[in-house]
């Protein structure tokens, strides 16, 4: 790879365009030095905060943008037929995930080559894995020589989960073993692909979220001690991961406790919305469905209004709600199978409990529900971690060394020296 003139380096992310996580991990490392184009793997409209972004297609195009600009790479260049000659010669199919609709159009292994071949980026970084890295994995096994090196982050589930899935383990173990270098969520997952055959570069594990703008966010000792908060807010997701109607279930058992308290569930679909209604009905508990959260600062808003709050998952990385609910004084209840275990002390500053033990579940939210000063105590030791761990400042610098020392290894690399 030969350097830029401008000494400015591309790196070519693959990721969800409309995800929270990309723009605000784009829009945290950005540095004079590194340009960013963006290749959707599928097509939709960018995420909001990812407004200064512009079209390329062309070397020139990249060298054109603006310190402060995102490029989107345009796949239309790439002739349809020759995307399908190249799937047939691959056996490539794309893993659609079951919540997608049949009609979402995804990027193919050609187009990741060609914006390879026409960027020439000096690496490439792939943000999750089921619809990113498996089609980096197959536009790196068409041209070897041709990719360079290769980024992968995980996010929440995509290892630990789908790990344990036959038609999915050993592309797993195939992508371990074809990366440079990785990036976690939480140690728990280096542990896993290191199983899996990988012995590339491990970065210090960061949360896919990036981090928060604490010189943005309210102090703590602005906020309500959460002894002095009356709601308690819930992850209402229940889906192939999610399981929220085992919170309600929880909640019924310990209603006598709650009485009084207002219950919020965000993100409510339509069979959790059915079984509030009903326990709303037999036990008298105030409990509001909320709508769709409209930003960040509105979920930030609602969870520093909260005592305690609850999600909980058969599978997960670092919940940003975990670290919402820490930054913001909102005691954590959080499900065994995430990586919170790595964030608070489980029983003094956040309860970790199994998904599948309701009366355990129940349990803690009594506890967390009457015990003041265990939720008050809880909220400076989570804030004081969340500012350490979670920063969006720090962790940008961090991550944009990392970037740079990647970087520096590939031309090494390019210039003769042989990595270790």
């Amino acid at each position: 790879m030969r350097a830029p003139e401008d000494g400015r380096h591309t790196i070519l992310v693959v990721a969800m365009p409309n995800s929270v996580h990309t723009a605000r991990w784009l829009n945290m490392v950005r540095a004079p030095d590194l340009r960013f184009v963006l290749l959707p793997v599928y097509e939709e409209t960018l995420s909001a905060s990812l407004a200064k972004s512009r079209v390329v297609r062309t070397l020139d195009d990249v060298a054109a943008l603006d310190a402060d600009e995102i490029g989107v790479f345009d796949t239309s260049v790439v002739p349809h037929h020759a995307v399908e000659s190249t799937n047939v010669a691959l056996a490539y199919e794309t893993w659609r995930p079951p919540f997608f609709s049949a009609g979402v159009v995804f990027a193919q292994p050609l187009h990741l080559l060609e914006a390879i071949r026409l960027l020439r980026p000096a690496l490439v970084h792939s943000m999750e894995i089921q619809m990113a890295g498996y089609l980096c994995l197959a536009a790196r096994q068409h041209s070897p020589a041709q990719f360079p090196p290769w980024l992968l982050s995980n996010w929440g589930s995509d290892i630990y989960l789908y790990r344990k899935l036959p038609d999915h383990r050993a592309r797993l173990a195939t992508i371990a073993q074809s990366i440079d270098a990785y990036l976690a969520e939480c140690r728990r997952d280096v542990a896993i692909v290191r199983q899996m055959g990988f012995r590339g570069a491990v970065l210090p594990p960061t949360p896919a979220s990036g981090g928060m703008a604490f010189e943005e966010a309210p102090r703590l000792q602005d906020l309500a001690p959460p002894s002095q908060r009356s709601e308690i807010l819930v992850k209402g997701y229940h889906n192939w991961a999610g399981r929220a109607l085992h919170i309600l279930a929880a909640l019924q058992l310990v209603a006598p406790v709650l009485q009084g308290r207002r219950i919020r569930i965000a993100l409510a679909g339509p069979a959790v919305r059915e079984m509030a209604a009903e326990l709303t009905s037999a036990t008298g508990l105030d409990i509001v469905c909320d709508s769709y959260l409209d930003s960040h600062a509105d979920a930030l808003e609602r969870i520093s209004e909260a005592r305690i709050t609850i999600g909980l998952g058969v599978s997960d990385g670092i919940s940003t709600t975990l670290l919402e609910a820490m930054a913001m004084g909102s005691f954590p209840i959080q499900a065994n199978t995430s990586c919170g275990c790595e964030w608070v002390k489980n029983g003094e500053t956040g309860f970790m409990v199994s998904p599948h033990d309701i009366a355990s579940l129940a349990d803690a939210i009594a506890r967390a529900a009457s015990d003041d000063a265990l939720v008050d105590a809880a909220a400076i030791y989570n804030r004081s971690t969340a500012e350490a761990r979670w920063d969006a400042t720090r962790n940008g610098r961090a991550m944009i060394g990392q970037y740079r020392g990647l970087v520096a290894g590939s031309a090494r690399t390019n210039a003769g020296v042989v990595r270790k």
